[in-house]
């Protein structure tokens, strides 16, 4: 289900004490002065979770261009199993994704559906979740063994359908849930909301307008889920990929299925439509348009966009802020649908097991209260309620907060970096030797909920992290307390070291910087004109020139020095390097040209120049880019190996301007394979994005990626990245984490200097 990333910039919202205690969660949003349909709203958009969070989403949303509007959110509810039968589909779903790719069950947890996607106002979400709890109440009868699942397959579907007795089971469920739904809450709800108007009058024209439904379509239509009851494992998957998933689907045993539990979920109704993509980088916008991304968040975006993105940009919504903008897709990564719904309510179908998603003391709690039925219970909160003046439906402010920092614990791992975390650390008491006082690093987690300098000493929740085991510091580690000894300290070396290959990326190029640069920088003459200072000050002579350097971009001055600093790292980590290869792009040269420089190799090692090496032919459908020659870029001062002999020559590029993604991924692995059947020692390939992952890919025991997927791995492979390849000593190949680390930093834009003078 969905959780809440961190907040920046905390706005202090913890409830007043003065509240009054009758008040329930939508009046006392009310009378902090948030506007009835906003209330509701966020309440049933948190799971009516409590005051706390609701208001907090209403500050998180306060650009919501949709918060307005009058989308009823869309409800569904499923039958999940859990325990060990769950733990069974959670490694299918697992290895189903990485043999074979993405398929439609992929978008949701394991479930069988009981009733479709229905809408409901938002004022009807707690009703829904308590109508759940009163109809297995009802029924009384829970689960005393495994329901019984038959497996089916075929060509596009894969799955469990359930045996005729426990479906009949669970549609008497769904059935009644409908017709609880159906008889009492939609007129029981409209006569509470009456009332609430009648306590605040001045809510009465918020209640009326386009922004709410008229009383005359207030209703909700549900259906149970008839038909034949199913719990799906795979489809919408190429039926080249039957054989794979059939075998993962005879190692299920469906017999220990015997733990079951209702859920209650809902759904942004704009996410009907969309691929849900999760934050794992975060980004500050840089542009207008640009959407900010914190990790953890969810981002709502068309397939279609990602799909057609030339630059690996698209157009997406947040989920944590509901704002709508432009990112970068490498930036997340494709999850669950339902990892981005709100989950209302866990009910227990088996007898004598915990939920899977909640403590069972948490089961019956919503607005920070038990909302059980028993009337000995509501008596007791009753006489509680009359006893103590800072209690909200039946709960103090102190309990209604722990429960609400409950559930963001239980619910927004693994993000519980949550607002804001102060590391203090003992750095005095620092000792490399062993100190039974060795000092421990203390985590305090200020919530939102807890933001209040007369609770902060009672609701801070400190988290005793013992400290890290002190590591050797690796020699290109500049913030390593020991590196400058550790060059003189000797490492021990195997007598046959495995063999390497080391695959680099080119560093930043100046067309992706500047965008059309050509018509600026060369004048009517041909000649070059720099007009940035992460501009090249010259480029090389060539025969097409600037046309030529269309598809053949140089470096900027910042890429070089990225290549630069990464040879560095290399030679600092004593990488030995005993044969460079490189792609004939002009960019690639360069990168090796200063890659080489940072290893202190420039002069000894000759680059070989590999047009097998070049990227994926199906970006040029105008034909093969026009490289410099071998004599330009000799000429140019470039140390070219002359006598080297390519295993593909650039004219046999022009025969694969069609080639598919399998025969790129193909031609890049062969061409590899050439390479280390002609050497020995360790390699230095510069090339591509691509080249990473097509040159290690099946190396290592992979397949070759689909399109889909190719352009997704490459928008992780930043400039300059680089990647190990070790040969173990079984003669496998496999891969490492290299001898380096990562180079990293922010956009810079482009200053104009009259801009201080035009504001």
């Amino acid at each position: 289900m969905a959780t809440l990333p961190p907040r920046k910039n905390q706005t202090p919202t913890r409830i007043c004490s003065s509240m009054k205690p009758h008040l329930t969660p939508l009046q006392t949003l009310l009378q902090m002065g948030f506007q009835k349909h906003r209330a509701e709203k966020a309440l049933a958009s948190t799971g009516n979770r409590g005051v706390q969070i609701a208001s907090d989403w209403l500050l998180a949303h306060v650009n919501d261009a949709t918060l307005d509007e009058c989308a009823p959110r869309e409800y569904i509810i499923y039958a999940c199993p859990t325990g060990p039968f769950l733990q069974q589909l959670e490694e299918f779903w697992a290895k189903s994704r990485q043999m074979c790719g993405w398929n439609g069950a992929h978008n949701y947890v394991p479930h069988i559906t009981l009733v479709s996607f229905f809408k409901a106002p938002d004022e009807c979400s707690l009703q829904l979740s308590k109508a759940l709890k009163q109809v297995v109440d009802m029924t009384g009868a829970l689960l005393d063994r495994p329901i019984k699942l038959e497996p089916y397959m075929s060509q596009n579907f894969m799955g469990f359908f359930v045996a005729e007795d426990d479906a009949n089971y669970l549609k008497r469920l769904a059935l009644q849930y409908v017709k609880e739904v159906s008889n009492s809450i939609i007129s029981d709800t409209y006569e509470q909301l009456d009332a609430i108007v009648a306590c605040f009058p001045w809510c009465g024209a918020v209640s009326s307008g386009t922004r709410c439904i008229p009383r005359s379509s207030r209703s909700i239509s549900l259906e149970p889920h008839v038909k034949s009851l199913h719990l799906t494992l795979a489809y919408q998957f190429p039926q080249a990929q039957f054989n794979a998933l059939k075998s993962l689907v005879e190692t299920l045993d469906a017999s220990c299925a015997s733990n079951w539990e209702l859920r209650l979920y809902s759904r942004d109704p704009r996410l009907a439509t969309k691929q849900v993509q999760k934050v794992v980088y975060p980004h500050n916008p840089h542009e207008t348009d640009e959407l900010e991304l914190r990790i953890g968040d969810y981002i709502y975006l068309n397939s279609e966009g990602v799909d057609s993105s030339s630059d690996g940009w698209a157009e997406g919504i947040s989920w944590l802020t509901g704002s709508t903008g432009h990112l970068p897709v490498n930036y997340t990564e494709r999850t669950a649908e339902s990892d981005a719904w709100t989950l209302h309510r866990v009910v227990q179908l088996s007898k004598s097991v915990a939920s899977s998603l909640n403590s069972a003391e948490d089961l019956d709690i919503v607005d920070g209260r038990s909302i059980s039925t028993e009337p000995e219970e509501r008596q007791r909160e009753l006489q509680q309620s009359t006893q103590h003046p800072e209690i909200i439906e039946g709960s103090s402010f102190e309990e209604s907060e722990q429960s609400v920092e409950k559930y963001l614990r239980q619910t927004l791992q693994p993000c519980l970096e949550l607002p804001s975390l102060q590391l203090q650390l003992n750095s005095h008491n620092l000792s490399h030797q062993h100190n039974p006082h060795t000092p421990t690093i203390e985590i305090t987690t200020n919530m939102s909920s807890l933001s209040t300098s007369h609770s902060a000493s009672k609701n801070v929740d400190e988290i005793m992290v013992e400290p890290p085991v002190m590591q050797p510091p690796r020699p290109d580690d500049t913030l390593s307390v020991h590196s400058a000894e550790q060059e003189h300290v000797s490492q021990p070396t195997s007598s046959t070291p495995n063999r390497k290959v080391y695959i680099m990326r080119h560093g930043e190029r100046v067309d992706f910087t500047f965008g059309t640069w050509i018509p600026y920088c060369f004048d009517e003459f041909g000649n070059y004109m720099r007009k940035d200072l992460n501009m090249p000050k010259v480029l090389p002579q060539r025969k097409h020139s600037p046309e030529g350097w269309q598809n053949d971009s140089p470096l900027t001055n910042v890429g070089l020095y990225q290549a630069r600093l990464t040879g560095e790292a290399l030679h600092e980590a004593q990488v030995q390097i005993d044969h460079v290869y490189c792609s004939p792009s002009y960019r690639c040269v360069q990168t090796c040209t200063s890659a080489l420089e940072g290893l202190q190799l420039n002069g000894k090692h000759k680059i070989k120049l590999e047009p097998g090496l070049f990227e994926w032919m199906a970006w040029y459908p105008n034909g093969v880019p026009d490289f410099l020659t071998s004599s330009e870029l000799t000429e140019a001062k470039y140390d070219i190996d002359l006598s080297y002999t390519p295993v593909q020559q650039t004219s046999e590029l022009t025969a694969q301007l069609k080639e598919s993604t399998e025969q790129f991924y193909t031609r890049n692995h062969e061409v590899l394979l050439q390479l280390l059947e002609r050497t020995t020692g360790n390699l230095l390939i510069v090339a591509h994005a691509t080249t990473l992952d097509t040159c290690s890919r099946q190396l290592t025991g992979g397949v070759a990626r689909n399109t889909n997927e190719l352009r997704q791995v490459i928008h992780k492979i930043p400039y300059c990245s680089l990647v190990t390849v070790e040969q173990q000593l079984d003669g496998v190949w496999k891969l490492v984490e290299p001898e380096c680390l990562p180079v990293t930093h922010s956009k810079n834009p482009r200053f104009e200097w009259n801009a201080l003078s035009t504001t």
